[in-house]
């Protein structure tokens, strides 16, 4: 409801737990086995009113700050990496249209995702840039009689086939640099001139389907696209992205953690007949996984108390460091876990070999670990860092 009263983040975090644990993590393996959409899950959670955790107030949704937002998308994680990491995708085009859209795109969006609980997905990836190397767009968007015209390949095209919405990430025709050019469109799912070669088959975050989508003359109407050109990545937007990545990774080393830990406290080989709870190497494994997750975590908690009054240039060293630290500490809990477990770990029945191949996957996402500590290594030493390398635009087709 429009106008409606500060929710208690305690009492929104409490709810979103449970329900994580009641619905979300039961369908987890499911949905990782099929490698489609959790569309079940996105239901449950629109019904909990959390699909709009990033809309305004004003226009019912629960605007979430930042360090209720980060927990909520860790607690997702803990029990689908994959819904997680899609709602969370979701949140930060909410974001987007908040920013750059006018009131009538705001009102038309947002009530679509709250009144009907629509999905809308971010498609920035393409086959022929590395976005940590430098921030190209190939993919062209041009004026034409009533509207615009989309051509390029997009891929990782998260949600593809279950959001109602993409945001497009394109070049505007004409516009020699990309930090001039670049143009969002909020692209319908039903767009002519957009396929999908729906080849979807990954080590982990199968349940993200994310296959490639190529536009071929997709036209999309005037009111389509989100602000100027060029305005996108001057908001300290485009760092949330980075800013969730850590939450889910943390959430995800959180879960193996939880499960390796259950795991040693029942378990009994013999001759000993007590659990290896009590093996003084096994808790040593447990305590250098829980340290540094804790300490991992509180990095992103401050990032996220600061950032609100960070400027656009802090944004990125803030994202940068939590990003890098859930990383490592991402990909060293979820490895430690399996050893700990043993050979059952590899089997699909437990959930610790799911985790570990999602955090292997998402971790791969830019920025990736050298551009990360070059933008926190820079601002140390007082060089000019930016979150971006932008590159010359693509040439008109």
């Amino acid at each position: 409801m429009a106008g409606q009263a500060t929710p208690d983040p305690e009492a929104l975090l409490a709810t979103l737990a449970r329900l994580t644990q009641e619905r979300i993590a039961p369908r987890a393996a499911h949905y990782d086995a099929l490698a489609t959409n959790p569309v079940e899950s996105w239901q449950d959670l629109w019904r909990a009113g959390f699909l709009a955790m990033t809309i305004p107030r004003a226009y019912g949704g629960l605007e979430l700050d930042m360090p209720t937002y980060v927990r909520a998308i860790e607690t997702l994680a803990q029990g689908c990496a994959n819904t997680a990491m899609t709602v969370h995708m979701h949140a930060t085009v909410h974001r987007f249209i908040a920013a750059l859209g006018t009131p009538q795109q705001q009102a038309r969006y947002f009530a679509e995702t709250v009144e009907a609980g629509k999905l809308f997905g971010s498609w920035g990836s393409e086959p022929a840039v590395s976005l940590s190397r430098t921030f190209l767009v190939e993919t062209t968007i041009r004026a034409v009689p009533g509207g615009y015209r989309i051509d390029g390949v997009k891929h990782f095209c998260t949600m593809q086939g279950g959001a109602a919405y993409y945001l497009v990430w394109c070049a505007l025709d004409g516009r020699p640099e990309m930090d001039q050019a670049l143009l969002q469109a909020l692209v319908p799912a039903d767009a002519p001139g957009m396929r999908c070669d729906g080849r979807w088959d990954p080590l982990g975050m199968r349940a993200t389907y994310s296959p490639s989508v190529v536009f071929d003359h997709c036209l999309v109407p005037a009111d389509a696209v989100l602000g100027p050109p060029g305005k996108a990545t001057r908001l300290g937007l485009v760092e949330v992205f980075a800013l969730g990545y850590a939450a889910i990774y943390l959430g995800i080393a959180q879960s193996a953690l939880d499960f390796a830990t259950q795991y040693c406290q029942q378990r009994v080989f013999r001759p000993e007949n007590v659990p290896i709870a009590h093996d003084p190497a096994v808790q040593r494994h447990i305590a250098a996984m829980a340290i540094p997750l804790e300490a991992a975590r509180l990095l992103l908690y401050e990032a996220a108390r600061q950032w609100e009054h960070a400027e656009v240039a802090q944004r990125g060293v803030l994202a940068n460091k939590a990003k890098y630290l859930a990383t490592q500490v991402g990909l060293q809990v979820t490895t430690t876990a399996m050893q700990v477990v043993g050979g059952r770990s590899a089997l699909k029945d437990l959930p610790v070999e799911r985790a570990y191949r999602d955090l292997r996957t998402c971790t791969l996402m830019p920025p990736t670990v050298d551009r990360m500590l070059e933008v926190v290594g820079k601002a140390k030493l007082g060089v000019a860092a930016s979150m971006f390398q932008f590159g010359a635009a693509a040439p008109p087709a």
